[in-house]
């Protein structure tokens, strides 16, 4: 497969398409919730799909709708003037829902009602339109406060974007989503669209005037963009809005600098060079539309087993390693010193540093482990290895295989989503 059919297969594979089942969940809720503010049974009115999915620019995995149900100002009177208002609003919307979906998960939360369903999540966000159609929300957090958000804008901006590039402003969104949720870090989702639509705004000739041949060197010139940005700056303004984006994690800067690194070393005009590159950089996504041949039967891939991988948080692994005759050390002590590992060693992997999002911190979260051999030896003993298994936050294991490559990586899993993973490379020598 050339490389122009390659990306349009990947593109066309990534991209969300909304369903039956989805859609009529919406309109279920909407039809409450307009019984119960308006006195109507329409299924479609006072309703906007905000968030990544609202703009198109989610990938197909995606498991989270947010949706704003705008309410009347009545409403807001009434709330406002209590204690608790905001607290009380979202309470008075659960029960709304609960209504119709008695036997489903409802919970009120911060500043959304979520509604989970066993494949994926509806968040609520109750508001009040302005007069400039932005849109007054509660947050229940310090006390209880009422927020402004601007989301009308930033839809029309995608919008405009996508058609004026012919697709490809969204095809770069979801591929950038992709490459985050592979490599295992934190980068909004408002904050990607729009650092692609000012990317988009510097290079219009090029991007208006692609073809999916030119994907690999459009991608570079993205990565190259993204890796300029500056880490001291505290917010961006969003695309259509111009509201603050406050971004505390700034690894994307960093990962996109190794990204372009990586691509800077590649003939853009060799095939194989090239899809090999993207396979690193993607993963099992776009590894699978390549038809590689070098992927085992029995390996597993967090992309194919989890509903979806969405990063939303991040931890290390640490990993001691003990042996006879050396005292305990860290892996990075032994790869300085020693370049790799001596066979039979013990090690131990353990989770560490982890940083979730407010609303994780009362979940249970899971988990999985995988462990992945190379090398002809490995080969041999039929131990080449793969499967992700449900694990602890501890995990061991003893080097057997002499290679390079070898790798253990871990994913933090709640509701079956992959809110954080990290890998960490396992060279093992045979002295």
């Amino acid at each position: 497969m050339s490389i122009g059919n390659t990306f349009k297969e990947f593109c066309q594979s990534i991209k969300l398409v909304d369903s039956d089942v989805w859609n009529d969940r919406f309109k279920k809720i909407t039809k409450k919730i307009n019984e119960k503010y308006y006195n109507s049974d329409d299924d479609s009115r006072h309703r906007l799909r905000v968030g990544s999915t609202g703009r198109y620019t989610a990938t197909s995995d995606a498991s989270d709708y947010d949706v704003l149900y705008y309410l009347p100002w009545d409403t807001y009177d009434r709330f406002d003037s209590h204690e608790h208002g905001q607290s009380d609003l979202l309470q008075e919307v659960k029960q709304c829902i609960k209504e119709t979906y008695n036997r489903t998960d409802v919970r009120a939360d911060g500043q959304v009602v979520d509604v989970k369903f066993n494949d994926g999540l509806i968040e609520i966000v109750p508001g009040f339109e302005n007069d400039d159609k932005s849109f007054q929300y509660p947050d229940t957090h310090g006390g209880g406060s009422w927020k402004r958000t601007n989301p009308r804008p930033e839809k029309e901006q995608c919008k405009i974007d996508n058609i004026n590039s012919n697709g490809t402003f969204r095809d770069l969104t979801r591929m950038i989503r992709v490459w985050k949720n592979h490599k295992g870090f934190v980068f909004q989702g408002i904050l990607i669209d729009t650092l692609v639509h000012n990317f988009f705004e510097e290079n219009k000739d090029i991007v208006n005037n692609t073809s999916y041949s030119d994907y690999p060197q459009l991608m570079y010139d993205l990565f190259k963009y993204l890796g300029k940005q500056d880490p001291k700056q505290i917010f961006w303004h969003a695309l259509g809005s111009n509201q603050n984006i406050e971004a505390k994690d700034k690894q994307f800067i960093k990962k996109a600098k190794a990204a372009c690194d990586d691509l800077a070393e590649v003939d853009l005009d060799d095939e194989d060079e090239v899809l090999d590159t993207f396979k690193d950089l993607f993963g099992y996504s776009f590894s699978k539309v390549t038809n590689n041949s070098n992927i085992s039967s029995e390996e597993e891939f967090a992309s194919s087993l989890f509903r979806s991988i969405n990063i939303q948080g991040t931890f290390d692994i640490e990993c001691t390693v003990k042996k006879s005759g050396f005292l305990d050390h860290g892996i990075a002590y032994f790869k300085h010193n020693y370049k790799a590992l001596l066979k039979f060693s013990n090690l131990v992997f353990s989770v560490k540093n982890e940083s979730f999002p407010e609303k994780y911190r009362k979940r249970k979260i899971n988990y999985y482990w995988k462990v992945k051999n190379y090398g002809v030896e490995a080969k041999a003993a039929r131990c080449l290895r793969g499967t992700i298994v449900k694990g602890e936050r501890t995990h061991t294991e003893t080097t057997r295989y002499t290679n390079m490559h070898h790798y253990v990586e871990c994913y933090a899993v709640v509701d079956n989503i992959v809110i954080a993973r990290s890998k960490v490379i396992v060279p093992i020598g045979d002295r």
